[in-house]
């Protein structure tokens, strides 16, 4: 089996490296252009499995010798696609369609497991939140990824794609801070928190630390691409991919540290994010298994 991951050095993309390379006998070819991805997240690994592009998703020219393609390259953040609107509607949009011109050209469909994010439902109407629910993106870079998925449905009428759509809630874990990248300020803010405890810095919540999140260990989000991608089935759906629990920010950092402060709110983010994962529990027999809780001892404790 020859799959390819696009984004391959970043945060979820490195963890997703680590976790087929222990759980499969895959040959993997991972691409990366390192705008936000660093080479010390895949720099351990040494396995003649794995073989690294430094390029970017538009110069691939050809997909024809992969059964899985695991889409993880994006500019991942709300609040700079208020400003970056270019750069992030082609690393977003304009690069996965290109991923999918190349398709249709070779007419050869690979299982196509695409990244996508709980912020296309804004601040949703119903809580715990199912894939039923209205799209409702509340940012830029929340409408790139309800564009992504609109394309696939939209062409799939045409074409025999094969695809996945992973609705990740709250990533955290290994690699999610980076303190080089000058998008660092948007990072997960499990991440940012115990950067800034380990640095004797105060935590800074933004707002009233009210606003709820569904976090959703790196490790978890790894298993469901894998049970995605190895489902026998077609699927040209969507999944949420949450613990199914949420927990406000001002909570969070209370785990932590009582070194805190409030910072002004940010436009443009969700009140709540709450997943109901039971459709992924019973068709792709995924579950999280990392609580936030022990994570966060184990790191505090370090």
């Amino acid at each position: 089996m020859k799959v390819l991951i696009t984004g391959v050095a970043g945060f979820i993309g490195s963890n997703l490296l680590d976790y087929l390379l222990e759980k499969t006998n895959w040959e993997i070819t991972g691409i990366d252009n390192l705008s936000t991805g660093r080479l010390d997240n895949i720099s351990h690994v040494n396995d003649k499995r794995f073989t690294f592009v430094h390029d970017t998703v538009r110069n691939i020219k050809s997909l024809k010798e992969y059964q899985i393609i695991f889409h993880l390259a994006a500019l991942p953040r709300i609040q700079p696609s208020f400003e970056m609107i270019i750069d992030h509607v082609n690393e977003n949009l304009i690069n996965t369609l290109h991923l999918v011109e190349l398709m249709i050209k070779e007419n050869h469909y690979p299982r196509f497991v695409n990244s996508s994010s709980s912020a296309v439902y804004g601040t949703p109407r119903n809580i715990p939140t199912t894939e039923d629910e209205p799209f409702a993106s509340l940012s830029p870079y929340a409408y790139q990824k309800e564009e992504v998925e609109r394309y696939f449905d939209i062409l799939s009428t045409r074409y025999p794609l094969n695809y996945v759509h992973l609705r990740y809630f709250n990533p955290y874990g290994p690699r999610s801070f980076n303190p080089e990248n000058k998008f660092n300020a948007y990072s997960s803010v499990v991440g940012i928190f115990l950067y800034r405890f380990k640095h004797n810095l105060k935590l800074q919540i933004t707002g009233d630390g009210l606003q709820r999140r569904d976090f959703i260990h790196v490790a978890d989000l790894a298993s469901a691409n894998y049970l995605a991608a190895i489902y026998p089935h077609k699927l040209n759906t969507a999944f949420n991919i949450g613990f199914g629990s949420t927990l406000s920010v001002l909570e969070l950092a209370k785990m932590i540290s009582d070194n805190y402060e409030f910072i002004p709110k940010r436009e443009g983010e969700a009140e709540i994010t709450f997943a109901d994962i039971s459709k992924a529990q019973k068709i792709l027999g995924w579950k999280p298994t990392v609580q936030l809780h022990d994570y966060i001892r184990k790191e505090i404790s370090q």
